[in-house]
């Protein structure tokens, strides 16, 4: 089936209450069955506002999170930032629990940094079995359990049980425990400043001015704490945000250019080739032929 391509459903960041009413008295997080959910109430490719956490426990398929196909089993779990793109194809017996929540705020400032910290996995994809699978598995189980019945107070108990999964699944991911330090707060200032004005600004002296620091300064710190230089990361974003846009949208590829601050079409092709080894136009056959 022909998939359609939608430049202004891919622009939207879809809220919780698209995807059908969200109980409960604060709101705050969302637990329901992925069976209800397999067809959701926005076509996909769609990506929301929100995190989103779905674990599996049967089935069979895919789900893709921008550009990267992850197989669909038993003790699969998928984690979703917000402004992700992403799509899936599950088989029709497919079962597991969906949690989604919009931020931390939930949480005091401890515990929110904590958790924020937790929040950055080096991938959105665990495949899990034995004692892990079990624990995870209980975890949600016992979130949808509350979730449904609404007890008193139950909504304390989702958070402390948000709390305990993003700590596990961060755990399971990561091969040494997360550190927290200032490191952290550099490196939530900086990204917010590349998503917000990558578009429009591709130089790194922008950046350093509105950090309030010199750009050697600024070059310095983000190649020592974040491994990559400041001109790749905005160039890596680009990158990503033009791959969304000729998968998903009907832009030309001289609109996409402008879209990211190109103002011409034909270096922002050259640019994609050697940032891709491929150039725009062969890179969105390639990807719409395997969608």
């Amino acid at each position: 089936m022909k998939k359609e391509h939608h430049h202004e459903d891919l622009k939207t960041l879809h809220p919780m209450r698209s995807f059908g009413v969200v109980s409960g008295i604060t709101n705050q997080v969302r637990v329901t069955r992925l069976e209800d959910r397999l067809n959701p109430a926005v076509p996909f490719p769609h990506k929301h506002n929100f995190y989103h956490l779905v674990f599996i426990t049967k089935g069979s398929g895919w789900h893709e999170i921008d550009f990267k196909r992850h197989a669909v089993k038993s003790g699969a779990m998928f984690f979703m930032m917000p402004a992700q793109v992403h799509s899936w194809a599950m088989s029709k017996d497919t079962c597991g629990i969906v949690v989604e929540f919009e931020n931390l705020s939930m949480f005091s400032g401890d515990e929110s940094f904590v958790l924020t910290e937790a929040l950055r996995p080096a991938a959105s994809y665990l495949s899990l079995t034995g004692e892990k699978k079990a624990s995870m598995s209980g975890l949600y189980q016992t979130m949808l359990e509350e979730y449904e019945a609404e007890f008193r107070d139950f909504e304390i108990l989702l958070r402390l049980n948000l709390a305990q999964l993003i700590i596990l699944f961060s755990r399971f991911l990561k091969s040494t425990p997360v550190k927290v330090s200032r490191i952290s707060k550099f490196r939530d200032e900086f990204n917010e400043l590349i998503e917000k004005n990558y578009k429009t600004h591709h130089n790194v002296e922008f950046y350093a001015k509105a950090m309030g620091v010199a750009t050697k300064s600024l070059t310095a710190k983000v190649n020592r704490n974040l491994g990559k230089n400041v001109r790749e990361i905005i160039q890596d974003r680009c990158i990503l945000e033009s791959k969304r846009l000729l998968a998903y949208s009907d832009l030309s590829v001289s609109e996409i250019a402008l879209e990211l601050g190109f103002e011409d079409p034909n270096y922002f092709t050259r640019f994609f080739k050697l940032k891709t080894k491929t150039n725009p136009g062969k890179f969105r056959q390639k990807v719409r032929h395997i969608c």
